[in-house]
């Protein structure tokens, strides 16, 4: 189904329910609820096709200190970015709701942005950098204060365009990182995921152009790991968190810090249980927008 269409019909069968059930959230987390509005917006890539985007905002047009804080969504798997309207563990709404403007996107091949799935690889990586340039220009985004939440294999998206492509005069603040993988050998599940049969592990070509793993050490912006005791995709294992928090932790992020764990710390693989995951009966929305408001007031 169409995400627009997915949208509306949302809208029209709960009416008023979101914005209750987001006062709801904001109250928990000390915070009153906005009222949102969005818009469409087609960002010009110079690489590519112009890519179709959504930019969910306060209504109130009071925002402090230069403007609100901003967030761009990079979507995980295949999906595009208009299933941020409704239908994933936060939306971009329940985000604007707590005081930020907020950007997600169709890659290209995906929704309404043409030209050919990449699956997360080079094209996505330029196109990603070519949104942040846009991004930073867009009224009421404190330039100061623009993060990059990644979810699951949209990691590799972000720590590409991050680290080959970075835009000068726009420095991301931080990467939130949801239960990303990191190397080729968790993303196909030792070659047995099923979606990817075609693109083997032995395929370097293609494979060293879309771990995380390889990137992550140049970025430098902070870093924060969100990592539930059970992964959406690798379920106890926890071996891709560690590896990318050591490797940000080993290059150039200017912190890293996963859950509610030391900021900057070393975690070793062999002994997982020691860490603090995320409890996979605990309020995951609630938990994310927490710790996204804490790296958006990190100093």
């Amino acid at each position: 189904m169409d995400g627009e269409i997915i949208r509306r019909l949302i809208r029209r069968v709960y009416g008023g329910w979101p914005f209750d059930f987001k006062k709801r959230a904001c109250e928990l987390l000390g915070r009153p609820a906005l009222r949102t509005v969005d818009e469409e917006l087609w960002i010009k890539n110079l690489d590519g096709p112009d890519c179709y985007a959504h930019v969910h905002r306060p209504l109130s047009t009071d925002a402090v200190n230069g403007g609100y804080p901003g967030v761009i969504i990079v979507p995980g798997g295949g999906s595009p970015g208009t299933a941020y309207d409704g239908l994933t563990e936060v939306t971009a709404d329940d985000i604007a709701a707590l005081g930020t403007v907020v950007l997600h996107y169709d890659p290209q091949g995906r929704g309404k942005t043409t030209g050919v799935e990449d699956y997360w690889g080079v094209r996505h990586q330029r196109e990603l950098s070519a949104i942040i340039k846009q991004f930073f220009d867009v009224e009421g985004v404190n330039r100061e204060n623009v993060g990059i939440l990644a979810f699951s294999i949209g990691i590799t998206i972000a720590t590409g365009a991050l680290c080959r492509f970075p835009v000068a005069d726009c420095q991301i603040k931080y990467l939130f990182d949801w239960e990303g993988p990191s190397n080729r050998a968790n993303i196909t599940k030792n070659d047995t995921h099923e979606p990817l049969m075609d693109f083997p592990m032995s395929n370097d070509e293609f494979w060293r152009e879309r771990e995380a793993a390889a990137f992550i050490g140049g970025i430098t912006c902070d870093y924060f790991r969100y990592q539930a005791t059970t992964d959406h995709m690798q379920g106890a294992y926890k071996g891709h968190a560690i590896e990318l928090l050591n490797k940000a932790s080993a290059g150039l992020a200017r912190s890293t810090r996963c859950n509610d764990n030391p900021p900057n710390c070393y975690y070793e693989e062999t002994n997982p249980q020691r860490y603090k995951w995320v409890p996979t009966q605990t309020n995951q929305k609630g938990q994310i927008l927490k710790y996204l408001l804490e790296m958006q007031n990190a100093i």
